[in-house]
């Protein structure tokens, strides 16, 4: 051991710059290896490292991008059939997968996906930590003054607040990678250097993750600012300290925009893709002086452990994730306190503070960081640029002999004390006011003992202190004293449960950082004051993801190869080459990528908002840049081409318990009526089973200028639906011929209990109920007896849309169905129970209840056939099929005039008939269609991306100009 250690230190002293660089990397990798052994997370037990959308959306992502690769069809990169009804993925290149840690996802296997998961989690904290040395060492002298603290600084910025907050977006950690890279290369733009690696560097990041590039550009604009504000301060005259404060920041917009110029290939095409799909979040840019979160509940955030689920990431506005822990802290402040830093750079860093304070506060600027709209759950996602800021200025103080005077002691220990106060004054679901029961429990079983090794520790240090120390014998006395006192109060808040709790610890640490920085930063002090700080980023990081729900690595590996069997199955043996499959389960809505088929289900920032709505307008599942196809119908399920089902067998309990590393999957819908439409079963296997649809439509069909044309009503599924129906038969409505498909029936009886009527009225569908017992479910119970053998829905009433805590239960069984929508739903009740009794049950836990307008309605069957088998006559037959390349040939032998297609519309498809291009329109509002004549035609439809051949021709020009830059650099010097 002490051979190995010796050639450990001999190499320290050959290359230190090595060391510190890989101290750096594992310092943050090994903490956090260590917080997750605690928490059982893999590879130390079976949670997997996949959180809330890692789990639901990135994870499948990846399993895109690895087909896409191994199987040479990169189509799917360009436009996919596995984001809901299809879709433009330049947005999801853009924002997900551009990462070359994804290389690991493609390399590894489906079934050992969790281990990818850990590794490109775990490897970027070390990357993280490295780039911040970096930092360190190349602009501020890492290697010359206090060594110790480049690794320290390091993990401090690798483990901070929002990073550990955020892992599960995983997606952006690339661009905390980059930030102090681009950084460096900043300062030597600013400094007269060569610009091109700053342009390189700033290009590389947008392309990387172009959202956080972004941030990163905003960030750019500010620090650059701060930067140079010294200049400000030249001799001179006005004019001159302004010239060379502005030049160097021209030189900065120009190389910017030159930088940016280079990933114009990608981020043009994000661009139109994102007017297409993105919707405000909230309300539009709007400006207010009202505050969005109290500014004082900032210093919450400061504290150990600051996050949780209940506040974390999705009820929001939330509070800024900023903890860079005490040292980083304390630095921070001394920045300001410090007689070493000029006045000019305290003032041009309180501005840039000044700046994130008010984005934090200020809803208006807040929506400028996140590119105008609010986000969707994991707010302030800026807030990581503030921690770095201020760990670049806390370095600064830092590696310098930090010299603190009394007055500015009192200062930082009023300003302590004040916010503990506050802190401790309020409430917090992420802030425990006592210490953990386990640590209680200890210390009062073996208090005596402690008690005596305490006193046993203390008498030593004080006789120490005392024979050692060169103070005279009153100061002496005088600090042993108030020594003594913080012992005897530090015992106390023991016993009570109090010392060690989140904001006690926090304190604490402060205080013996701010008591060590004060003596001589001995050896043993910075031994100290480094495990201090390990101590407290790896409790942080603990606390921070103990709370989060974890995917069961095994239940995940089960789940995905199991699906992808059978939907591999599905593909081999498919009758036509287009064709879309349904299930009734699903590990998560982004399956259909994860294992790609065509599926109807996604989840996706980048969703196109016709789908989403499309799907809201037909009594489905569109949602939060969400699709879920639950409340299929025989219409729904032809329009959508839907070809195949599939669901998954009832399953023992007790072989789930038998099982704990197998995925039992729950419906997410009951589909009653799957057996009468879908004829004929293709696969089954212990756990699943296909049913071929006949009646589904190809991806086109001819129709009349009716159907094209239709405009839909906001929660009006049912006359949606009827609409389509009788417009395909060429009526129209409010016509002698105009059909209800799905006729309005009325209930057989209504039962309440619990409820008081506020406002119930048959004539006008109005039912407004109260809850008369708040500590009882209110329940109402529609009854339903069928006189046919039809299937049958239930329509919900408007007042179901604002979230309600209530549970349902058909016949007896909970509907699976979701209960969170934006538009009335259609949820199935029965099919093939003639004069058998329905009860559909509502339970409610909430005082008011609006059940106005609420529904029942048969579907007749036979007259929907008709429609069905008359449009499909007119069918594309798909001769050829990829993702982006479509050809197929069609037959018109009715008057139909245009073809509508269940391709969500973009500008991206050209249509060609018969070899000439056709003019595209979008039906629906979010399908497309274009003309067509009678007789036999050949269709083609090409995907090209837009924006893709100008943003290819700027990243041309782009890069070109920085190559020549930097030759023409090279041969000056």
């Amino acid at each position: 051991m002490l051979v190995w250690f010796m050639r450990l230190q001999e190499l320290w002293k050959k290359n230190p710059k090595r060391f510190l660089y890989a101290f750096s990397a594992l310092l943050p990798m090994t903490i956090m290896l260590v917080v997750w052994a605690f928490m059982g997370s893999y590879p130390f037990g079976t949670k997997s490292l996949m959180a809330v959308d890692f789990g639901q959306q990135y994870i499948s992502f990846f399993g895109l991008l690895k087909n896409a690769v191994l199987t040479g069809d990169l189509s799917s990169l360009s436009y996919s059939f596995t984001k809901s009804l299809g879709g433009d993925m330049i947005g999801v290149l853009g924002y997900y997968l551009m990462s070359p840690f994804n290389i690991i996802y493609i390399l590894t296997p489906l079934k050992h996906f969790g281990f990818a998961v850990f590794l490109t989690i775990w490897l970027r904290y070390g990357a993280i930590g490295m780039a911040f040395a970096f930092l360190l060492i190349k602009r501020y002298k890492g290697l010359e003054k206090r060594k110790w603290l480049v690794p320290l600084f390091s993990t401090a910025y690798a483990l901070s607040g929002m990073l550990v907050s955020y892992q599960m977006n995983v997606i952006f950690y690339d661009a905390m990678i980059m930030l102090p890279i681009v950084i460096v290369y900043l300062e030597e733009l600013l400094d007269g250097g060569a610009p091109y690696r700053y342009s390189f560097a700033l290009g590389l990041t947008v392309l990387l993750q172009f959202y956080m590039g972004y941030m990163i550009s905003i960030f750019v604009a500010l620090y650059a600012c701060f930067y140079v504000s010294p200049r400000l301060m030249i001799e001179g005259d006005l004019k001159a300290k302004l010239k060379n404060f502005i030049e160097p920041l021209l030189q900065a917009v120009i190389y910017s925009i030159i930088g940016i110029g280079t990933a114009a290939i990608l981020i043009l095409p994000v661009f139109f893709n994102l007017v297409e799909s993105k919707a405000q979040v909230g309300g539009g840019m709007t400006f207010s002086l009202a505050f969005q979160i109290n500014p004082l509940d900032i210093f919450a955030k400061m504290v150990i452990g600051g996050f949780d689920t209940t506040s974390g990431w999705s009820a929001g506005p939330n509070l800024p994730n900023i903890y860079i822990g005490a040292f980083g802290f304390l630095g921070f402040v001394l920045y300001f306190l410090s007689k070493n830093v000029s006045k000019v750079k305290k003032w041009a860093a309180g501005i840039v503070t000044l700046v994130f304070l008010t984005s934090f506060v200020n809803e208006f600027v807040s929506k400028i960081w996140h590119m105008g709209q609010n986000p969707a759950g994991f707010f302030f996602r800026f807030s990581w640029l503030f921690s770095f800021f201020m760990l670049v200025l806390a370095y600064q103080v830092m590696k310098e002999k930090v010299v603190i005077s009394k007055l500015t002691n009192l200062v930082i220990t009023l300003g302590l004390l004040l916010a503990v106060i506050y802190i401790h004054s309020n409430s917090y679901t992420f802030i425990s006011k006592i210490q953990p029961k386990a640590v209680t429990s200890y210390f009062s079983r073996y208090s005596i003992l402690h008690l005596l090794g305490l006193v046993a520790v203390a008498c030593f240090g004080f006789y120490t202190y005392w024979e050692k120390s060169k103070s005279n014998q009153r100061e002496k006395i005088i600090r042993i004293g108030i020594t003594t006192l913080f012992l005897v109060i530090a015992g106390f808040l023991l016993k009570q449960g109090y010392l060690f709790s989140q904001l006690s610890l926090t304190a604490i640490i402060y205080l013996l950082l701010l008591l060590l920085l004060n003596s001589k930063l001995s050896r043993i002090s910075v031994v100290i004051v480094s495990a201090l700080s390990i101590f407290e980023f790896g409790y942080n990081a603990y606390l921070s993801q103990v709370t989060l729900g974890y995917d069961d690595v095994n239940k995940f590996s089960d789940a995905a190869v199991s699906v992808k069997r059978v939907t591999d199955n599905i593909q081999e043996n498919a009758d036509e080459e287009f064709y879309r499959i349904a299930t009734t389960f699903a590990y998560s809505r982004t399956v259909p990528s994860l294992v790609s088929y065509p599926g109807l289900s996604t989840f996706s920032s980048s969703l196109e908002r016709s789908t989403l709505d499309h799907f809201a307008l037909m009594g489905d599942l569109g949602v939060n840049a969400a699709t879920e196809y639950t409340n299929g119908t025989p219409l729904t399920d032809a329009l959508y081409g839907v070809r195949y089902y599939m669901t998954v067998k009832d399953f023992d309990p007790k072989e789930m318990e038998a099982n704990p590393e197998k995925m039992y999957f729950h419906r997410f819908t009951n589909r009653f009526d799957l057996e009468r439409y879908y004829t004929e079963k293709v696969y089954e296997d212990k756990r699943f089973l296909v049913y071929k649809n006949p009646n589904s439509f190809p991806l086109g069909y001819g129709t009349n200028a009716l159907v094209k044309n239709i405009k839909f009503g906001v929660n009006n599924a049912i006359a949606n639906q009827n609409i389509i129906l009788n417009s395909m038969e060429g009526h129209q409505k409010k016509t002698s011929d105009y059909y209800d498909y799905f006729k309005p029936l009325a209930f057989s009886a209504i039962e309440t209990e619990n409820v008081i009527e506020e406002k119930v009225d048959k004539n006008t569908g109005e039912a407004i109920y109260k809850r008369a017992d708040s500590s009882k479910e209110a329940i109402i119970r529609y009854k339903l007896v069928p006189r046919s053998n039809y299937t049958y829905y239930f329509f919900t009433p408007a007042g179901l849309i604002p979230k309600q805590d209530y549970s349902v239960l058909v016949r007896g069984k909970w509907l699976p169905n979701n209960k969170t929508f934006t538009q009335r739903q259609l949820w199935q009740l029965t099919d093939n129970t003639e004069n058998q009794e329905t009860v559909i049950e509502f339970r409610f836990r909430t005082d008011k209840i609006d059940m106005s307008h609420a529904g029942v309605y048969r579907a007749d069957l036979d007259q929907i056939q008709k429609v069905l088998d008359n449009r499909k006559k007119q069918g594309l037959e798909v001769t050829k099929f990829s993702n982006t390349h479509i050809v197929g040939n069609v037959n018109i032998t009715d008057d139909s005039k245009f073809m509508m297609t269940s391709i969500p519309y973009s500008d991206g498809w050209k249509v060609k008939v018969d070899g000439k291009f056709v003019q595209t329109e979008k039906s629906w509002n979010a399908f497309l269609s274009f003309p067509i004549t009678k007789g036999k035609h050949k269709i083609e439809f090409v995907f090209k991306k837009k924006g893709f051949i100008l943003g290819s021709l700027l990243s041309i020009v782009s890069i070109t100009s920085l190559v020549i830059i930097m030759k023409r650099s090279k041969e000056t010097v």
